[in-house]
């Protein structure tokens, strides 16, 4: 009963924190395009190029399905935010000191498919333990 009680009022936060939920969202588009499009990265890191890559495009995929759960499909999600990170790779064209690279382009594609299969499964353990907690 304790378990029940528990998950309604997680529920209940859930859906009071939808504009915190959008908000974030827009908050990692906003870094996603500046680390992708500065001149000159100042990220100090000891990882590689496509590391960065694939980790901001698993977590540009993971804060979208957060902001949009319930009201875009997973795999609509992973369609709207492909044109999007390939059209962010393609703008560093345009950017001093950056160039575009189809392997990169490879690597974003390789993070949104990841993000997408990991927020599949993380949809589908939620959903798990909404309905144990019911029965």
């Amino acid at each position: 009963m304790a378990l029940g009680v528990f998950l309604s009022r997680l529920r209940y936060v859930w859906i009071a924190s939808q504009p915190v939920r959008i908000g974030q969202f827009v908050l990692a588009i906003v870094i996603f395009c500046y680390a992708a499009l500065s001149p000159s990265p100042q990220l100090i890191t000891h990882h590689s190029d496509s590391q960065m890559h694939f980790l901001g495009n698993v977590l540009l995929y993971l804060s979208a399905w957060l902001a949009l759960w319930g009201r875009v499909s997973i795999f609509k999600l992973a369609f709207f935010l492909l044109p999007f990170s390939c059209t962010i790779e393609l703008a560093q064209y345009f950017s001093p000191g950056r160039v575009v690279d189809i392997k990169d382009m490879g690597v974003n594609i390789a993070g949104l498919v990841f993000g997408a299969l990991l927020s599949f499964f993380l949809q589908h353990l939620v959903i798990k333990c909404f309905s144990l907690a019911k029965a």
